[in-house]
């Protein structure tokens, strides 16, 4: 910890100086011009018709969920019993038997051509692990339960409506089969350092488990670009982004509106946020029934698609045959013409001075004047612009007090944090649910009506899937890879009964809490004040706020204490799954695993304080790479998890 705070303490002075002049935007906008071809390449969308497209990844996702669900007969449903059976301690009896025989030992664990005789002794250390199905569970679970659960649900159904929530349902139900597999494999294949620490997930069972079907070259391969996409992922997506969005969070609580000209004599030489709309020229490159897709002239790289509801809404005006600008109509003769639209923007600076009508606002690297009838209303204020570092660092110690103590630590916070804002969260739907109890019906009615008809939505019935399963699949993860790694500290010698337990994690956070969200914003937004649907909402966390403060007036605020919990609980749990990853590559000494705690320490502080889109989009795009060798690796070994569920069951037949 020493070293971290000497580090943090050379480097702040950067954070600011960064803040001030905008270098963090200048190293964002380098770093996506040279990584652009990797995220778009992983996040490319395969052409279904002219206006719908499809992401390869969640092809890959929701195909290989679908698979295991029938290849092991429905387990989602059917295993639903038995995993609660073992969270609740009923089979707990059957790890402390000893009752193998020296067969059962050879079949399941001669994996490094160990011999019979001393499987035994390693077998021993390996019951114990270092946390129980529960602590494992709530582990894996801090990682994948947060913004995709508030601010993504948002997002599917303000452009697939409520259909949406359908589809969500029922990929969240297929991918418990793709957790139970991968997490079997994570406990099966694991390893147990001298210090008894569990070392596990996709890498070894990668690599171990296809050295078993002799491809030990294809397994190593698989098991290093595991590892290394990983690690990008824990420093980006599971670190940055977090720290990023609970700063921004909190700051939009603490924002207060400038409404009166009283206001302004305070706030002299203060930052603040003005939103305004900003004209620009753009070329239109392709228009579909549904879209219109722009590039900002003389910019490639500034691409919008606009509904086509929104193109004809938001002030756009484009040239027609004699040069003048009119409102256009939609069609395939507007491409290759120019558009003025006028896009929402920020502008954050400094309030110069006040003079006469006219406020002058000061940015890093440009400046402002804006009359004082357009600032009042559209500028806001808070005490903590600028202190992102400061919030950086709070929560720097926050993580690093917790991840230096390794698995056992992180699952001691992890398993309080988890329930109780999980537990917060659904309270509060419930209660406003509750309020609201004779439109839930109708709210279902909506539900299931759009999910097969998909009316006003753009692709119609399989627009509304793809938001569904799209959102589904980036909330879970299931078939990434990434839950096994907290799966395998598990304390037991049957790696299936931890499969079991890994298949309640979609459940709870898509089934439950995305369902709870979805309903919440449906009721809320009977009169369409929340969103319109078929259009997409850029802000996912604001209009959730809105839609449960539109019953309960206090409910902003405990989302914001929500998300800033969710935030810190994906970054202990990721820092988890990317040390795995790190040990794996560079070794297990006390030097290599400080090293990586403290660089994931210190982008907690960069995640707060600086804007880097480009780099989390980079980090986003390797967690989804994952899937290329975690699923390839899953299809390989479904012998041998099969294998291990009927060793579990065969066990269990006696209690």
């Amino acid at each position: 910890m020493k070293y971290l705070i000497v580090v943090v303490s050379i480097l702040l002075p950067f954070f600011q100086f960064a803040q001030d002049k905008g270098i963090d935007q200048i190293i964002d906008e380098k770093f996506g011009n040279y990584t652009k071809w990797f995220v778009d390449g992983i996040f490319a969308e395969i052409p279904v018709t002219d206006s719908i497209s499809i992401p390869w990844v969640l092809i890959v996702l929701v195909l290989g969920a679908l698979f295991f669900t029938i290849y092991f007969k429905f387990i989602n449903i059917a295993g639903f019993k038995t995993a609660i059976n073992i969270v609740r301690g009923k089979y707990d009896d059957i790890e402390g038997r000893e009752d193998e025989t020296e067969q059962d030992l050879a079949h399941v664990h001669a994996v490094d051509g160990d011999i019979v005789q001393t499987i035994k002794v390693e077998r021993d250390a390996e019951h114990h692990g270092e946390v129980t199905h529960f602590q494992a569970l709530t582990a894996a679970l801090s990682a994948t339960v947060g913004l995709g659960n508030i601010a993504g649900v948002a997002v599917a159904i303000s452009i697939g409506g409520p259909g949406a929530t359908f589809w969500m349902i029922i990929a969240g139900l297929i991918g418990m089969a793709s957790k139970f597999t991968e997490c079997t494999l994570g406990v099966k294949y694991r390893e147990i350092g001298p210090d008894g620490t569990v070392y596990g997930g996709p890498m070894h069972y990668l690599s171990k488990g296809l050295k078993e079907m002799g491809l030990l070259r294809v397994g190593q391969v698989l098991a290093v670009l595991f590892a290394i996409m990983c690690i990008g992922g824990s420093f980006g997506g599971g670190n940055m982004f977090q720290s990023n969005q609970a700063f921004a969070m909190l700051e939009s609580y603490s924002q207060n509106e400038i409404e009166a000209e009283d206001d302004l004599n305070n706030i002299q030489e203060s930052q603040v946020f003005y939103n305004y709309f900003e004209n620009s020229e753009y070329n239109i490159t392709k228009v579909t029934k549904d879209s219109v897709y722009m590039e900002l002239a003389g910019a490639k790289n500034d691409a919008l698609a606009l509904g086509v509801k929104t193109f004809q809404k938001d002030s756009i005006v484009a040239k027609n045959a004699n040069g003048s600008w009119v409102k256009p109509e939609v069609s395939k003769e507007l491409v290759g013409g120019t558009v003025v639209y006028s896009k929402p923007t920020k502008f954050f600076g400094q309030v110069e001075d006040v003079v006469g009508d006219s406020v002058l606002l000061t940015g890093a690297s440009s400046e402002m004047t804006i009359a004082k009838a357009d600032f009042l209303g559209n500028a806001r204020t808070t005490p903590l612009t600028g202190s992102g570092w400061i919030f950086g660092v709070i929560m720097s110690v926050l993580v690093g007090i917790v991840i230096i103590g390794g698995i056992k630590k992180i699952a001691k916070v992890t398993d309080k944090i988890v329930p109780f804002m999980v537990g917060i969260y659904v309270v509060c739907a419930l209660v406003i649910l509750g309020m609201h109890f004779s439109e839930i019906p109708s709210a279902f009615g909506k539900i299931f009506d759009g999910a097969f008809t998909g009316l006003g939505i753009a692709g119609g019935a399989f627009g509304v899937l793809i938001q569904g399963f799209k959102r589904a699949a980036f909330s879970n993860e299931a078939g990434i890879g990434s839950a096994s790694i907290a799966h395998s500290a598990v304390k037991t010698k049957y790696a299936a009964s931890e499969g079991y337990v890994a298949l309640l994690e979609p459940f709870i956070d898509t089934v439950l809490v995305c369902t709870m969200t979805a309903l919440v914003l449906i009721i809320s937004n009977g009169d369409g004040s929340i969103m319109t649907y078929g259009e997409e909402v850029k802000q996912g966390v604001e209009v959730t706020s809105k839609a449960f403060g539109s019953n309960l007036s206090w409910f902003p605020l405990v989302l914001t204490v929500a998300v800033i919990l969710f935030a810190f609980s994906s970054m202990i749990s990721w820092s988890y799954y990317g040390y795995q990853a790190w040990s794996y590559l560079f070794g297990r000494s006390k030097r290599v695993e400080y090293i990586y705690k403290g660089l994931f320490c210190l982008f907690v502080i960069v995640g707060a304080a600086a804007q880097l889109g480009a780099v989390i989009n980079f980090s986003d795009a390797m967690i989804f790479a994952m899937l290329v060798p975690n699923v390839i690796g899953l299809f390989l070994l479904l012998p041998k998890v099969k294998e291990e569920r009927a060793r579990f069951k065969e066990a269990i037949k006696q209690v």
